[in-house]
């Protein structure tokens, strides 16, 4: 068989793959949605937990922030009094007012961080955990890295719990630090896949602990909880657990992350999800948004005009390309 012949079978197979690949459609759709507001620029980088406009403005899950950093830092993390920014080989910019701000160097890049008081919690790009003295720079703990091959781009930051640390590592564990006697109290495994095993998720809702990689979803409270699902989206707040899966299933869960039930869209691939108190909104690739109650018993869908580019879902809602739709 001639070279040519292959190669024209090889794009016959390739072409006939692409046209193949099905994508969700609902039967019928009730209505369009359209944007509540216009940004002033369009979307340029998205994290787990912020966007920032390619003005430099900044979106976190509760809202815009206008807080500007020096050209070469990105946001990174918002405490009650300073707004965090951070640069490629381990500067930190912190920034409190128009006239009080600070450059802090660490000795490599990180990842994530977060501050609450003094306690700078600082998860490093290779996986090691440290905790610093924010006022000092004094480094009070250590825990060296462990290996994470590939990271999701929705790297969480850690969380301050009481007199306890909590970070979320790269590759897919929650380390627990006492933040009093700055030892390690305990190491959690929420799953131990080997690639784009990172914390994706993570919050403390009620004084309990939620943590969700690519893979697993998992809670610490009363009970320790864990649940197998490829969640894209999860949302936890009072009422429950909900999570918008890889394989297009909305599903509800109670605090201990049993399912309650779940209700599956075929070939759907999900954007974001919010849940307000009386519903569950998603966001799918090919223009839709489905809207569910809290028990995903039944289902509407609307139409929407999908922006190109980044698309960043907060607490509120969701914004994509340079526009905003507003939930709660």
């Amino acid at each position: 068989m001639s070279k040519s012949l292959i190669a024209a079978l090889f794009l016959s197979l390739l072409f006939l793959g692409c046209s193949s690949k099905e994508y969700f459609k609902p039967d019928d759709t009730v209505d369009s949605m359209s944007r509540t507001s216009v940004l002033s620029e369009y979307i340029s980088e998205v994290s787990a937990d912020s966007a920032t406009l390619e003005d430099g403005t900044i979106i976190t899950n509760k809202g815009v922030d206008t807080t500007l950093f020096p050209e070469g830092y990105r946001f990174i993390y918002k405490s009650d009094e300073w707004t965090l920014g951070i640069k490629t080989g381990g500067e930190v910019f912190a920034v409190k007012d128009a006239n009080e701000s600070r450059v802090i160097k660490l000795s490599k890049t990180v990842a994530t961080l977060a501050l609450k008081d003094n306690l700078l919690a600082v998860v490093f790009a290779d996986n090691e955990l440290a905790l610093y003295d924010f006022e000092t720079r004094k480094l009070l703990f250590k825990e060296p890295a462990s290996q994470s091959t590939a990271v999701d781009m929705r790297i969480t930051t850690p969380r301050f719990l009481n007199d306890l640390v909590l970070f979320p590592t790269l590759d897919g564990k929650v380390v627990i630090v006492n933040a009093q006697s700055k030892e390690l109290v305990r190491k959690i495994i929420v799953s131990s896949e080997e690639y784009f095993n990172n914390i994706i998720y993570f919050n403390i809702v009620d004084d309990v602990l939620y943590a969700a990689t690519p893979y697993k979803i998992y809670s610490l409270g009363a009970k320790e909880s864990r649940v197998s699902l490829e969640a894209r989206a999860v949302v936890v707040n009072d009422k429950g657990v909900w999570a918008a899966t890889k394989q297009g299933e909305v599903v509800a869960l109670t605090h201990n992350l049993e399912v309650i039930k779940k209700q599956k869209f075929p070939f759907a691939h999900f954007l974001g999800m919010v849940v307000t108190d009386e519903k569950v909104y998603l966001a799918e690739i090919q223009e839709y948004i489905i809207v569910l109650p809290l028990d995903v018993s039944s289902s509407e869908v609307y139409d929407f005009d999908l922006e190109e580019g980044y698309f960043f879902t907060s607490d509120e809602g969701f914004y994509y390309g340079d526009e905003y739709m507003k939930m709660k």
